[in-house]
């Protein structure tokens, strides 16, 4: 029963995945943009499995890179495809081979996380991609949580509510905000970065929701993601194309 239910799910995300040929998956359930994981381990390591589903008709080889936005000092972060990486690797030596329906097992690609007792959240994007496909890559932003179990100064801030609009945009977008559990502590901005992860702009915001206005009037149309990051930590990443 749980293959039947596996299948169906795969269709129904397959279909609403904007056409893409890469799907993601954690726990069995589809992901998108953001994923937070919470390690059990302070001084081991703790690994988190990620099925790549490849929804076209045609068979993948995909490549995984990593690009690490913030990272707690003192952790260990790799991932594993075939074998496990050095650290300092970013994209990956193999590639993983899908003929058309098909799915990795959590086994295939997992990433590692040790926090070595160190405190805090270590973000981590990881992008899928084919080589020979001229689109987008499927990516997924990890936020791995490690925090004081005495929860002094610790928080969790979400995002309720964050969209652009227009998307696609020409010469302006307008960011919507809603955050649960922001505090008057909390910094809150909302950063814009391109293709290969080079900040753009950064825009404080205040309040716990609102709009802000970005003037796109500079940049070469592409395609950019925007992120809601508070206290140095990306709560949400969506992409926005601009025109």
């Amino acid at each position: 029963m749980k293959k039947i239910a596996l299948i169906l799910l795969l269709a129904v995300f397959s279909m609403t995945a904007f056409s893409q040929s890469i799907s993601l998956l954690y726990n069995g359930e589809p992901v998108s943009d953001t994923l937070n994981v919470y390690p059990r381990f302070a001084d081991d390591d703790n690994t988190f499995g990620i099925i790549v589903h490849n929804n076209s008709a045609n068979t993948l080889h995909v490549t995984v890179a990593k690009e690490v936005i913030s990272e707690v000092e003192g952790a260990y972060n790799t991932f594993c495809l075939g074998s496990c990486y050095d650290p300092s690797t970013m994209v990956s030596p193999a590639t993983i081979e899908l003929a058309p329906g098909e799915s990795s097992t959590e086994a295939t690609f997992h990433t590692v996380y040790n926090p070595m007792g160190n405190y805090g959240v270590t973000t981590v994007k990881y992008s899928f991609y084919d080589e020979q496909l001229n689109e987008t890559p499927a990516y997924l932003v990890v936020n791995y949580v490690f925090e004081d179990p005495d929860g002094i100064a610790n928080h969790t801030v979400n995002a309720k509510t964050f969209n652009a609009y227009p998307n696609p945009a020409t010469s302006q977008v307008t960011v919507q905000f809603d955050m649960a559990n922001r505090t008057a502590g909390d910094n809150a901005q909302i950063v814009l970065t391109n293709l290969v992860g080079k900040k753009v702009c950064a825009i404080p915001v205040s309040g716990s929701n609102g709009k802000t206005n970005i003037d796109l009037s500079n940049l070469v149309a592409g395609i950019y993601f925007y992120s809601l990051e508070v206290n140095g930590k990306i709560i949400s990443t969506k992409k926005l194309i601009v025109k």
